[in-house]
């Protein structure tokens, strides 16, 4: 584990709806260690909002910020990381996303959430992934010496409709791990087990947007109401709802 003193996580709840001129400032910057995205990949816009009047666009683009994944092959993305937290706590996260029409369906790998503790190598822990038009969640295996995945399919993304997600996450190298998902109000994934790597750091970052394996092809997605809190009821995206 890691020795080094570390920051005392920021307050709860973590919230951004992206109703300013700019993101939140809990977000880590663009150029934050080897860079998270490339200059004017992520913005708030007008052009559709889950709820309120904006949400945050987010582009990449052949080559941005690329780097060599751990099967050797080059990859790029456009991320927002939310920046470090302690390991060990449960936590929920809250977030709603839109893919749009037109969006590539293809066979290239590519993840719109996952969660990463420092100190460990190879994929996430936990990963949101869209391929060849299948919506699905992986969960790395620790009881695998090859470094082997569990994987939990989601329900179907329609292009053009928002959908809520939510996570209820517990990160342990232990039993007592547990991955909870809901999509749309309904719960898709219950996963307990060991969820993090006793050798690795204790601290865990989230990171949304779109990261892949290496294409000509843009890709642009759409985030809103972002956050991180202890309840489902503090992270859940229906809250924000306009009353009648």
């Amino acid at each position: 584990m890691d020795s080094k003193p570390r920051k005392p996580d920021p307050p709860l709840p973590l919230f951004d709806g992206f109703e300013g001129e700019t993101i939140t400032n809990f977000w880590r910057a663009g150029d934050a260690g080897s860079g998270r995205y490339a200059p004017g990949a992520v913005s708030v816009t007008t052009n559709r909002a889950r709820s309120g009047r904006q949400s945050v666009q987010i582009t990449v683009r052949q080559g941005d910020i690329q780097q060599e994944g751990g099967d050797g092959e080059p990859n790029e993305r456009a991320e927002l990381d939310s920046g470090k937290l302690l390991l060990s706590q449960e936590r929920w996260y809250g977030f709603s996303f839109q893919i749009p029409e037109g969006f590539p369906i293809v066979s290239t790998r590519l993840v719109m959430a996952q969660w990463k503790q420092g100190g460990v190598n190879g994929g996430p822990l936990i990963a949101q992934r869209y391929r060849s038009d299948r919506h699905h969640l992986t969960i790395r295996d620790w009881k695998d010496d090859d470094g082997d995945r569990k994987e939990y399919p989601l329900p179907a993304i329609k292009p053009g409709r928002w959908n809520d997600m939510i996570y209820r996450i517990r990160l342990s190298p232990t039993k007592d791990g547990l991955v909870e998902v809901w999509m749309n109000g309904e719960r898709v994934v219950s996963h307990r087990g060991p969820t993090s790597s006793a050798a690795g750091e204790g601290d865990v970052y989230n990171k949304v947007g779109l990261y892949r394996d290496r294409m000509a092809q843009p890709m642009t997605i759409y985030f809103d109401n972002y956050t991180v809190g202890e309840t489902m009821e503090a992270v859940d995206p229906r809250r924000f709802d306009a009353k009648p």
